[in-house]
């Protein structure tokens, strides 16, 4: 492949992984956006005499020869997703579309300079292109299909046209846990909501503030709901539940928090105006909330910021009443974890993200993601989050979700991964289940029969700027991945 390698990478082993990974590192990949990295593999793919052929979604699979293998032998699909989420801190300057992402090398830690790494699910990329380079291993017949808005609601996959795919047997590259093997994962759907709000000039005698919260970890809404993470839209709301106690004719001008609705929010901006006469309360009221928000979550959330500032012009406040109807769904609306599974111990069965808060003229719009492994729940949380926006007055959208990923009473490809894993490592990997959304469950249902499993290196902060990868773990399931694909060509 003609990139050239980051310093970060240079040394690194397997060297063909890394030297793809720095290809996907060079081109900008937001969802919707997969057509150059697309252009690129198919180039690849033409070079190495390989086929290739896509859908009208994009969706793109190439087309491999067994090499050394049985003349029975099956094929195999190999899965990952060609996008990448786009968070950046807000202090850094960097436009997705176009800017190639700066890796950074500390110990056993691949990150990027202040955004997303795309490790989710680069490598999973990365290890498909390492074989279509011509890497040096046995492996039967393979399809590696590259799918496309997986980070955006796995449209990619929902609309994938099942002829593009023979393979029966399938491995998706989309874990983040380096020693276990994913057999099943949580469904999950949305729901908007889109609250008119009224606005009234502002008063002569009314004063103009902004704050802030920012610093929080954020993290993957289904991986990490489960920790003691801050949702900044949910800190924003008690501040202001707080702040209204003392002074009560606080009017809201903007409350806009969350970029992604798999990403619990980092960060919130809210504008207000107050009676200038009240500005004492209002000071004495933000030391004592602030002090008592940092004080809570000073063990987890340690780069917490909580900042107020006095506002030379803000847009027209809210009536009171309006005020009132959005901080009552700000305070209603669920987020973290709703039930625990009774089957799988430990695991979260549903969950429900507090994504998204944005600002317009006429009104506010809430985004929220539920999550389970029941689709009973999923309806049940939707139908929740829908009925306490109808009640405000909100027009509501429900948004299409994709089905759970049910694990298989009886998979040979999960025993021969679990060999695999086990022949390389020396020790028995875990099975379970993710609460997440992975395509296997899409994908099992446009292609009946589907064996699947997923597993992948090990991936700290996806979804965040603060997105890791171990060098190691990329090593060792790149191991896995060739000593799997050399058992399945015999």
């Amino acid at each position: 492949m003609n990139v050239a390698l980051p310093l970060a990478y240079q040394d690194l082993e397997p060297a063909p992984v890394w030297g793809a990974f720095a290809l996907l590192n060079s081109t900008p990949r937001p969802s919707g956006q997969e057509e150059r990295l697309r252009r690129v593999i198919e180039q690849l793919a033409q070079e190495k005499g390989a086929s290739a052929r896509s859908d009208e979604r994009g969706n793109l699979c190439v087309v491999l020869p067994g090499r050394n293998s049985s003349p029975g032998a099956p094929t195999v699909a190999l899965q990952a997703h060609l996008d990448m989420v786009c968070q950046k801190r807000p202090e850094v300057a960097f436009n997705f579309e176009s800017d190639a992402i700066s890796p950074r090398r500390d110990g056993d830690k691949i990150s990027a300079t202040g955004t997303t790494l795309g490790a989710d699910n680069g490598i999973g990329v990365a290890y498909m292109l390492a074989l279509l380079d011509g890497v040096d291993s046995a492996h039967p017949p393979l399809e590696l299909l590259f799918t496309v808005e997986e980070e955006t609601g796995l449209y990619g996959a929902a609309l994938l046209d099942p002829a593009l795919v023979s393979a029966r047997r399938l491995i998706n590259l989309d874990s983040e846990e380096d020693d276990e093997i994913t057999i099943g994962c949580a469904g999950g759907a949305g729901v908007a909501l889109f609250l008119p709000i009224e606005r009234e000039a502002r008063h002569e005698n009314e004063s103009a503030y902004r704050f802030t919260v920012g610093g929080l970890a954020g993290g993957h809404s289904g991986i990490q709901i489960g920790e003691p993470l801050g949702n900044a839209l949910k800190i924003a709301g008690q501040i202001l539940d707080a702040l209204r106690e003392s002074v009560p004719a606080l009017r809201l001008s903007s409350f806009d928090g969350g970029t992604a609705h798999n990403a619990i929010p980092r960060d919130c901006h809210v504008a207000f105006a107050t009676p200038a006469a009240q500005d004492g309360a209002l000071s004495t009221a933000w030391a004592h909330i602030s002090t008592a928000i940092e004080t809570k979550w000073q063990d987890n959330e340690p780069n917490l910021v909580l900042s107020l500032e006095e506002a030379g012009a803000v847009e027209a406040p809210l009536s009171a009443a309006s005020t009132e109807t959005v901080l009552g769904l700000v305070r209603a609306l669920p987020h973290g974890v709703q039930k625990m599974s009774e089957r799988w111990a430990g695991k979260v069965q549903t969950s429900s993200n507090m994504a998204e808060i944005k600002t317009e003229e006429g009104e506010v719009a809430f985004h929220i993601s539920n999550r389970s492994f029941l689709a009973c729940d999923i309806a049940d949380m939707q139908e929740h989050c829908a009925t306490l926006g109808k009640n405000a007055g909100a027009r509501v959208e429900m948004r299409d979700g994709y089905p759970g990923w049910e694990p298989r009473a009886h998979s040979p490809l999960r025993d021969q991964t679990a060999a695999a894993f086990a022949n390389v490592s020396g020790k028995i990997p875990r099975i379970e289940v993710v609460h997440a959304g992975l395509e296997c469950g899409l994908l099992s249902e446009k292609l009946p029969g589907l064996d699947a499993v997923s597993f992948g290196p090990t991936i700290r902060g996806a979804h965040t700027p603060e997105e890791w990868v171990s060098i190691a773990s990329v090593g060792r399931n790149w191991a896995i991945l060739q000593e799997l694909l050399a058992a399945l060509a015999l």
